[in-house]
């Protein structure tokens, strides 16, 4: 299916999250996409029932943590006219599963939709909204996007909102290009619905060559994708991989090990992501670990860690993007913990880092990916 559908939405729509009501539960959620490329295509949607990655320290939600059993009692697609969980213009269009309206779901169960034909015009959303029974529902909390669930009262505004994993579509793209790391990738400390992160603002100079793939969550470790589990599986099903990884690795470090990583561990985990990207022939550009508000221990380690990416790109024949000069982290002698644009780069900082992105890989005349 990832050979003939690309990911045509450049926000994070992973699951590091899971709603547990400890009772069965019927709710309607209601999601407002920006599509990088308007027009008519066919699309098909993904989700897993699985917790991509640890969330927090792990207390309600872990990598790849099973969601629970739940039933689809029906999925739509419609089109939005403005922010607004009620700005539909036209008639929602039951979405299929299997040529059925319902699905009943297991846990860790990975599951596509039908193809269905949407017409999506320029500076319009594409709206997504299903109702589901059940508990146990992996998601996200951190969604860029205007997110919305009716819990049986009407819609109000909502952030925990479980939502497809993949929204793609048959355009035509060179490359598929995923974006793997943590809040920073996924655009926490970006504006609402402005997919101002670094990740919205590639895709969108991308959109008419490239799909670009979201892969980043709150609270992301390395070591969370070097399970090589459900985030993997995502990962492995590009042709190039942008690896962000270590934040979190040097904050909270392995999801169970109540300590953090040190900079050798998380090297180790970086280099068990490339073995097993490039043994699945995705091509890995490593980024240096951006910077934040570290204290001294981790401070030492995350300097440590960035002098030491150029020589592990070098032995496993890697391009690199330079996040950490990107976000401009350079006025103390060892670097910066903390940059002008803040921990989680604002609207201003995704563009200081998209921007860098661009000079790396463009040449003037083309892209260099």
């Amino acid at each position: 299916m990832f050979n003939k559908y690309f990911s045509n939405v450049s926000c994070g729509t992973g699951n590091n999250y899971i709603l547990e009501f400890k009772e069965s539960k019927t709710i309607c959620a209601r999601i407002l996409f920006k599509p990088e490329v308007s027009g008519r295509y066919n699309y098909r949607f993904f989700f897993q029932n699985t917790v991509n990655t640890t969330f927090a320290q792990g207390e309600e939600a872990y990598v790849n943590k099973s969601g629970g059993s739940w039933k689809i009692e029906y999925a739509k697609v419609g089109i939005g006219s403005e922010y607004g969980c009620y700005d539909v213009t036209e008639d929602l269009e039951y979405v299929t599963f299997d040529g059925k309206n319902e699905k009943s779901v297991s846990p860790d169960e990975a599951f596509w939709s039908d193809e269905i034909s949407i017409d999506v015009e320029d500076g319009k959303y594409l709206v997504w909204e299903w109702r589901i029974t059940g508990d146990g529902i992996p998601c996200t909390p951190d969604s860029r996007t205007p997110t919305f669930i009716d819990f049986g009262e009407g819609f109000i505004r909502y952030d925990s909102c479980p939502m497809p994993n993949f929204i793609g579509c048959d355009k035509k793209v060179k490359k598929r290009i995923a974006f793997v790391g943590d809040s920073i990738t996924q655009g926490c400390g970006t504006s609402l619905d402005g997919y101002a992160m670094w990740v919205g603002r590639i895709g969108k100079m991308l959109k008419d060559e490239y799909a670009v793939w979201n892969l980043g969550l709150g609270f992301s470790r390395g070591s969370d994708c070097a399970t090589m589990g459900s985030l993997m599986y995502k990962a492995k099903q590009n042709d190039i991989v942008v690896l962000t990884y270590g934040v979190n690795d040097l904050l909270s470090g392995k999801y169970n090990a109540g300590k953090r990583s040190t900079a050798g561990e998380i090297l180790s985990y970086i280099e068990a992501i490339i073995k097993e990207l490039q043994s699945a022939e995705v091509e890995v550009i490593l980024s240096t670990i951006p910077p934040f508000r570290y204290d001294e221990a981790p401070l030492w380690e995350w300097r440590c860690i960035n002098m030491a990416i150029p020589t592990l790109a070098k032995i496993y024949g890697c391009r690199i993007y330079d996040f950490e000069a990107s976000v401009d982290a350079s006025s103390k002698p060892l670097g910066n913990d903390y940059t002008r644009y803040g921990d989680h780069p604002n609207d201003e900082g995704g563009a200081a880092a998209a921007e860098a992105f661009y000079n790396t890989f463009f040449d003037g005349k083309e892209w260099t990916l």
